[in-house]
């Protein structure tokens, strides 16, 4: 199956459920902070990360939909305000060149 068409399926389930309708933005933001303390413990703990990540798209899908976003013109602007960036990672911070 396409990444767009398992978008679309968890777009109709969030639909199906009334939590596009019935929830907000500042409700889904809260479930999407819950589900990354989730990763966090796993990445902490060494266990597998898919279901982790996978919640929190699942999460920020039910945003883009109440805001009329894809995932894909979303991942489009991010790469297009990264894809000249240059940069190094210091002590576990990216540095952007120029900015140190």
């Amino acid at each position: 199956m396409s990444k767009e068409e398992y978008e679309e399926l968890i777009r109709q389930w969030h639909k199906d459920r009334n939590l596009i309708e019935g929830s907000t933005d500042k409700d889904q933001y809260l479930k999407l902070i819950q589900e990354a303390g989730e990763l966090s413990d796993s990445l902490c703990k060494g266990k597998d990360i898919r279901d982790d990540v996978g919640d929190m798209l699942v999460v920020l899908i039910n945003i883009l939909t109440r805001n009329k976003l894809t995932l894909s013109e979303c991942l489009a602007v991010a790469y297009d305000d990264i894809k000249d960036r240059k940069g190094k990672m210091v002590d576990g911070v990216f540095i952007k060149e120029g900015d140190s």
